[in-house]
């Protein structure tokens, strides 16, 4: 898996996340992040302030969860979470969008495709600084620590050269949310590309467009990590 690295500004982040972009919801029991409305209805912001990616939709799209893949695989094989469990058909969507803050003509997709057991007050730090390992690299910066209530926990990391966002979080269960970055197309556009990467095992609500019935997914090709 190639990204591009991204050039970090000192504070870049948390200063992003002061003007408003969405930290954390709760639905249920399950820690949900990245609510797509909150940094509108919360902080009225609207304008455009995160960069256009010049990348297809569909390399966007597989890039964003083989990432996603890669820190589940982490968590389960370092953390002991466990395995990941997709929501069940008629359940929540493993993947949504957003525009907020994007240019004209982009989006951005945000995928979640299941939750784990959760992390414990010893693991947590742990966690947070492996993934901070890993993304670095990748041109992503943080964590920003975004927890609104002291039984949560959530961090942020992002790139401020791709706009790409990594949510981190644990209440229950863990969560785990990788985002595209401002994208050029529409919502889910030449679906189901760059999909092939997810495990079947994983494979369940997808968009969640019809209410308890499968996701159309492309066929499996089995991904190579460290690529």
């Amino acid at each position: 898996m190639s990204m591009r690295r991204g050039s970090v500004r000192s504070g870049g982040a948390a200063g992003y996340w002061r003007r408003g972009l969405v930290v954390a919801c709760l639905m249920g029991s399950v820690l949900l992040v990245a609510c797509s409305d909150f940094s509108e209805r919360y902080y009225g912001r609207t304008d455009e302030y995160l960069p256009a990616r010049s990348i297809s939709y569909v390399e966007a799209r597989r890039e964003a969860i083989l990432l996603l893949l890669e820190l589940q695989r982490t968590l389960s094989d370092e953390f002991e979470v466990g395995e990941w469990t997709p929501p069940a058909l008629g359940g929540g969507s493993q993947v949504d969008r957003t525009t907020s803050g994007c240019p004209a003509g982009s989006v951005i997709e945000r995928w979640k495709l299941g939750t784990a057991g959760p992390l414990t007050g010893e693991t947590w730090p742990q966690a947070v600084d492996r993934f901070a390992e890993i993304l670095a690299p990748l041109g992503f910066s943080g964590p920003v620590d975004t927890t609104v209530r002291a039984e949560d926990h959530t961090v942020v990391f992002f790139n401020e050269e791709t706009g790409q966002k990594v949510d981190l979080g644990y209440y229950k269960r863990t969560l785990v949310v990788v985002d595209t970055g401002c994208v050029p197309g529409k919502w889910s556009q030449d679906w189901p590309q760059g999909t092939e990467v997810v495990p079947e095992h994983l494979r369940t609500t997808g968009r969640a467009i019809h209410s308890g019935e499968p996701e159309e997914w492309a066929p499996y090709n089995s991904p190579v990590f460290g690529e």
